[in-house]
């Protein structure tokens, strides 16, 4: 069985192989940079895991590419789905959601993903790992457990994190949609005035723990059709503030030209 160092640097590497991929074909697909991931740095996680997953108990199976490209496919689903399902659970928001896909199971998972994922499960089993392991085994004992220890203090903090910016944003939401359902009902122009007020200063706190969750996860939905409603509002909001952003960024371009064409009259 091999170490736990050993697992927690191979994690690591395919996580951010997983990142590197996840985001290569999203960019592609929208034709600019995006970038993906529940957490802040350069990783993903659920990459990590499979990856470990399926070269752990498909290596026996390593003689049919076959066997290992259709139990590559059903491990990294199964994976993809249990996490989706704890996610929704404990934050009721779903980071992904494949419902527009033609086969998928209950938009958790769908079939162009997992096929990609029995791709990738062949690419790790037979080309991946077989460079990858002497490598990670070269480091030697001392540098590969500093290494393990770094991986496992990274991910803690980073995961610690996220959770927490998105737990705050959960909440935000939801006093966003109350402060909503407050002014609609108040008669008081002071009263409604002051609950805008507010409404405003949680939107722009919340701002700078939303932006990563739904730039990076542009499927992101929730449970209820409450947030779901506020969700909405709030990525208008997001994208209000971006067209502001470029707008003034335009113009502060244009004027820059204009002063330099105006010194050299």
């Amino acid at each position: 069985m091999p170490s736990f160092d050993f697992l927690a640097v191979n994690f690591f590497i395919y996580s951010v192989i997983g990142y590197l991929s996840e985001v290569l074909y999203c960019s592609v697909i929208k034709r600019r940079i995006v970038n993906r991931g529940f957490l802040y740095g350069p990783y993903c996680p659920i990459y990590g895991f499979g990856a470990l997953m399926i070269i752990i108990f498909l290596k026996p199976f390593k003689r049919n590419f076959i066997v290992v490209f259709v139990l590559g496919m059903i491990l990294a689903s199964l994976l993809e789905y249990f996490t989706s399902w704890a996610l929704e659970k404990l934050f009721s928001i779903k980071l992904w959601d494949y419902s527009k896909h033609r086969v998928n199971i209950n938009g958790r998972v769908c079939l162009l993903n997992s096929t990609l994922f029995g791709i990738m499960g062949l690419l790790g089993v037979y080309l991946v790992d077989p460079f990858l392991a002497p490598l990670v085994m070269g480091m030697g004992t001392r540098w590969l457990h500093l290494a393990g220890v770094a991986v496992v203090f990274v991910f803690t903090l980073d995961t610690t994190v996220s959770v927490m910016h998105l737990k705050s944003f959960q909440r935000s939401l939801m006093l966003l949609r109350e402060r909503a359902d407050e002014i609609r009902r108040m008669d008081s122009a002071e009263r409604r005035a002051m609950l805008v007020e507010e409404r405003d200063r949680i939107r722009n706190y919340a701002f700078l723990k939303a932006r990563h969750f739904i730039t990076a996860n542009p499927s992101l939905n929730a449970r209820s059709a409450e947030m779901r409603m506020e969700l909405d509002a709030f990525r208008i909001y997001l994208d209000q503030r971006a067209r502001i952003r470029r707008e003034y960024k335009s113009a502060l371009k244009e004027n820059r030209e204009n002063y330099k064409k105006n010194r050299m009259r």
